[in-house]
C-alpha cells in the first residue's frame, strides 16, 4: 500500500508541475480566460483515472486463486514497463519539455483567438 502511495504521490506532484507551467505561461501571454479550461482538462483526467482505477479494481475482484495472481502480476510487469518508458522518454525530453510546452499553450491560446473571432482584441 506504502509504495502505491508513493507512486500516486510522485505523479500527482508530476501533474502538478506541468499544470504549473500552462497557468504561467497564461499569465505570461495575458490569457486569464483559458484557465477554466485547463481546470476542466484537470477535473477530466481525474474523472478518467478514477473510472480506470475503479475498472481495474472490479476486474482484479473477480479473479481467484491463480487467475488473481496472473493479473496481478501482469499488471505489475504492465505498470513498471509504462513507468520505464516514461523515465527513458523524460530523460531525452527533460531539456525541451518547458519550452515545448509553453510553446504548445501559447499556439493553442493563439488557435482559440482565431477560431473565436478574436484575432484584433485580447480576452
Amino acid at each position: 500500500m506504502f509504495p502505491a502511495f508513493l507512486l500516486s504521490l510522485r505523479e500527482g506532484l508530476q501533474a502538478a508541475l506541468i499544470i504549473g507551467i500552462v497557468m504561467g505561461v497564461l499569465r505570461k501571454i495575458n490569457r486569464p480566460d483559458l484557465k477554466s479550461a485547463v481546470w476542466s482538462g484537470v477535473v477530466s483526467a481525474i474523472m478518467v483515472s478514477l473510472q480506470a482505477g475503479g475498472l481495474f479494481t472490479a476486474q482484479g475482484v473477480s479473479f481467484e486463486g491463480k487467475a488473481e495472481e496472473i493479473f496481478e502480476g501482469f499488471t505489475m510487469i504492465l505498470a513498471a514497463g509504462i513507468l520505464t518508458w516514461m523515465i527513458f522518454w523524460m530523460n531525452r525530453q527533460s531539456r525541451h519539455l518547458r519550452a515545448n510546452v509553453e510553446n504548445k499553450v501559447q499556439n493553442a491560446a493563439v488557435a482559440g483567438r482565431s477560431i473565436c473571432g478574436m484575432n484584433n482584441r485580447r480576452g
